[in-house]
Formats: structure tokens, C-alpha cells, sequence
């Protein structure tokens, strides 16, 4: 009898969790060929999107936010973009002006710079950027790519995307494999949850609040 009920529990469990990454695994499938893992293989186009991330109380910018600003800097200065389009939530600490005065301390000249300070979410920073062009290289870190793509074409913008965690900027991901390992689940748990928000028109109601839901590092 007791096995019984746990047989039913693991598969009810297991075909919970198949649900609940089906999207992620339909997205993926959709847009691999579109993910490119270096610099040199990314086509050119004028614009590329950095998406915000955590910026310190003593605005420096978080190994994850360092990344994707690093990224966006050596496409700009290998010319496969002309323009970096920079957003974050201004509210916390200068977020998008912090970015952006990274990207200048690399290279990056401050003429081809457009910074959206209200970029709270990544589906706000896709409808911001689509007011002035249709077309960019997405600047994250592969597990935030697909919904990132989605978003974004849902504003009728062409995408391709530059996965950043392959590209060998930050010399540790973590302290130790458990660490490391734990990161990437919740992450993948996030991902999930937010996708299917935003399939089901709930992430638009939440705002500002949609990213935040669970935040322990972006």
C-alpha cells in the first residue's frame, strides 16, 4: 500500500515537472540554431541588447552583470555591432548608467550607447528597444536566452542571441560543484516559471514585480 501511494507521488511529481519544463525544452529547440557561443560566429548587426542585472549597493557590477556587459563590449570593439542599447532598473543603484559606464571604461565610446533606465524586466526592455529598431544580437547568459528571445520577438524584434557564460569571462561560476550546481537548478526552476507567466499573460500583470519573484543573484 505505502509503495503504492509513493509510486503515485514520484509520477505525479515527474509529470509535473515535465510540464512544468515544457516550454523551456520547446523554446530551446526553437532557437539553438539561432545561439551563437563565440564572438568570432556572431553575424553583425547595429544594435546589440544588454540586459540588466544586479548592480552592489557600492555600484559595482555583479559577476553576472559583469559578464554580460564584457560580452557586449568585445562585440562592439570586434565590430560586430555599432550600437550597444544598455538597460536596466534604474531604481536600483543606477543599474543601466552603471552598465553603461562600464561598457565606456572597456572601449565601448559613449556616442553608441543608448540606455534605457527603465528597463525593470526583460519583456520591458524588448518593448523599449522595439520603439527604435527591429533587429539585435541579445546579450545574456544562455540559461535567461530563450525567454529572452521569446520576449523580444514577441515585439516583432529579429533576434539572434550571444550566450556569455561560454565565453570564458569570468573565471569561477561558483565556489565549490554544490554550489555551482544548485545555481544552475534554480535558475532553470526561474526560467520556468517565468516562461509560463508570460505564456499565460500573468507576467505583463505582475510589472516590475515579474523578475523580482525570486532574485537571490538574476
Amino acid at each position: 500500500m505505502i509503495m503504492r501511494h509513493m509510486r503515485r507521488w514520484v509520477t505525479g511529481l515527474l509529470l509535473l515537472l515535465v510540464i512544468l519544463f515544457m516550454p523551456q525544452i520547446w523554446l530551446w529547440i526553437t532557437y539553438k540554431d539561432l545561439i551563437h557561443k563565440q564572438i568570432e560566429s556572431t553575424p553583425h548587426r547595429e544594435f546589440a541588447i544588454i540586459f540588466g542585472a544586479w548592480v552592489n549597493e557600492d555600484h559595482s557590477l555583479s559577476d553576472i552583470t559583469q559578464e554580460r556587459v564584457e560580452a557586449g563590449s568585445r562585440l562592439y570593439k570586434s565590430q560586430k555591432v555599432e550600437k550597444l542599447f544598455v538597460a536596466g532598473d534604474n531604481r536600483s543603484n543606477e543599474q543601466a548608467e552603471e552598465m553603461a559606464r562600464y561598457a565606456v571604461e572597456n572601449g565601448v565610446n559613449s556616442n553608441d550607447i543608448v540606455i534605457d533606465k527603465l528597463g525593470v524586466d526583460t519583456n520591458y526592455t524588448c518593448k523599449h528597444f522595439a520603439e527604435i529598431h527591429l533587429e539585435a544580437i541579445l546579450i545574456t547568459q544562455g540559461y535567461h536566452l530563450p525567454r529572452t528571445m521569446l520576449m523580444c520577438e514577441t515585439s516583432n524584434i529579429n533576434v539572434i542571441g550571444l550566450s556569455v557564460d561560454k565565453l570564458g569571462i569570468l573565471k569561477s561560476r561558483g565556489d565549490n560543484i554544490f554550489q555551482i550546481y544548485t545555481l544552475r537548478t534554480w535558475r532553470m526552476f526561474r526560467e520556468a516559471v517565468l516562461t509560463w507567466s508570460f505564456i499565460l499573460g500573468i507576467y505583463d500583470r505582475l510589472s516590475t514585480e515579474a523578475e523580482t519573484l525570486v532574485r537571490p543573484s538574476e
